[in-house]
């Protein structure tokens, strides 16, 4: 009667975390490992495996010995996007592309109450590229890569018997690339006709990078053997970029407009958000793992993207290409299913809402997404000191509406059949 109890309980807690689950997209990423991908991320307070390091570095103090951990996420996205201009429908598809986000990891017990560990991961990435080059949304955007790398080394320590605290540095690194057009045909500052031929064009290459410091801390707690609790936070990293902007003429266009684009160097500055999650886990019976949490992802911190270039871009030095974001907070809410199958088997299911930090006077076609559900599965393998984990994810977006803003290159229409795959391999060993 006990055990059946708690099943009932473990049943309510799935219904309610799936009943007020509402996805922080915008770029941020949290595919960090196989298992925390086929779990939801709901790994904030569960029995860790080394990608603790991402997920709660506090979870370091439950992992004995020395372990390491390293995969990899395949992100297979695709969506279409429809641009309306003078009364005419324009279709963009997003191009077929497979993103690969590494994972890698090294945790180590030093004393009876001290561990260190050391994580390799992306926290922000994005690929957008649309299959042809003159679709009607050019003059935002045509092909764009974000990747960032985290480095985060962590110390954890046991305060208690149940209460677990960890403390890191975050070294991040930015590698920016932004692909889009310009009509070489209309004035400076005028309105840009997106179904011109692009032998009107001025293509414009833009590359990008530099590196930003941050902290990480978390804490955990153990109420018994089947209650605990965690929470866990990533600062902002400040990013100052640099690099160069080169550009290309379609046959079309005039002299005087080739003097004002021309090559040059750029730099911008952006800061990218801080992240907070929390969760809670309960084991009804020792077979069987749930966890419900969030994380706040505070993108209200990205208001805009300013881009210098200096001369001899627009004849003048410190020219500023400006594209307001004014995004808002968002909130990614998770739950995550584990059962043990059998002594060598693992089957894990998770769900998660994605809240789009994006209104519609501000989406463009860099994310064309707005709020995601992601349904994940996968099966986790463990014999003698080895660990193999699968993950598939299967996210679906909702449909985005932009509103008419001609000055960024965003004309009214809406992005749909928003689809995007992950699988996800993992490898562990425990020394």
């Amino acid at each position: 009667m006990k055990r059946l109890k708690k099943l009932a309980v473990s049943c309510l807690l799935v219904c309610t975390a799936l009943a007020g689950t509402a996805q922080a997209e915008g770029y941020a990423l949290y595919e960090w490992g196989a298992r925390g991908n086929a779990l939801g991320g709901a790994m904030v307070a569960r029995k860790p495996d080394a990608s603790a390091v991402a997920y709660n570095p506090a979870l370091m103090t439950q992992l004995e010995g020395t372990q390491v951990m390293a995969g990899v996420s395949a992100i297979i996205p695709s969506a279409k996007v429809d641009v309306t201009y003078g009364g005419q429908t324009y279709t963009g598809e997003g191009a077929d592309n497979v993103w690969t986000p590494p994972h890698g990891y090294l945790t180590t017990q030093v004393k009876d109450n001290l561990w260190l560990g050391m994580g390799i991961y992306t926290r922000f990435g994005l690929g957008t590229e649309y299959d042809d080059e003159s679709w009607a949304g050019r003059y935002n955007i045509y092909n764009a890569e974000i990747q960032t790398v985290s480095y985060n080394p962590n110390v954890a320590f046991k305060v208690t018997d149940k209460l677990s605290a960890a403390v890191g540095v975050e070294f991040m690194t930015l590698d920016l690339r932004l692909k889009k057009k310009s009509d070489g045909l209309a004035m400076l500052g005028g309105d840009s006709d997106p179904t011109d031929s692009t032998d009107g064009d001025i293509d414009s290459s833009l590359h990008a990078d530099s590196y930003g410091w941050g902290i990480t801390a978390g804490l955990h707690y153990q109420f018994n053997d089947e209650w605990a609790a965690g929470v866990s936070y990533k600062s902002q990293v400040e990013q100052e970029a640099r690099g160069s902007n080169s550009f290309s003429y379609g046959s079309a266009v005039h002299p005087v407009n080739q003097a004002v684009y021309a090559d040059c160097d750029v730099r911008g500055s952006v800061i990218l958000p801080d992240m907070i999650s929390f969760g809670v886990a309960y084991n009804p019976i020792p077979e069987l793992g749930i966890e419900v949490g969030a994380t706040l992802t505070r993108w209200s911190t990205y208001d805009n993207l300013g881009i210098y270039h200096e001369a001899p871009f627009a004849m003048g030095s410190g020219s500023l290409v400006n594209s307001e974001k004014d995004w808002n907070d968002a909130w990614r809410y998770s739950v995550g299913v584990e059962y043990a199958a059998t002594p060598w088997m693992d089957l894990r299911a998770g769900f998660i809402y994605d809240e789009s930090p994006a209104d519609s006077d501000r989406i463009d076609y860099l994310i064309p997404t707005d709020d995601r559900q992601l349904y994940s599965a996968g099966l986790g393998f463990h014999w003698d000191s080895y660990t193999v984990d699968l993950s598939y994810t299967y996210i679906v977006a909702s449909n985005a509406h932009y509103d008419d803003r001609a000055d960024d290159g965003i004309y009214d229409g809406k992005s749909y059949d928003g689809r995007t795959h992950v699988v996800g391999l993992s490898l562990g060993y425990k020394f």
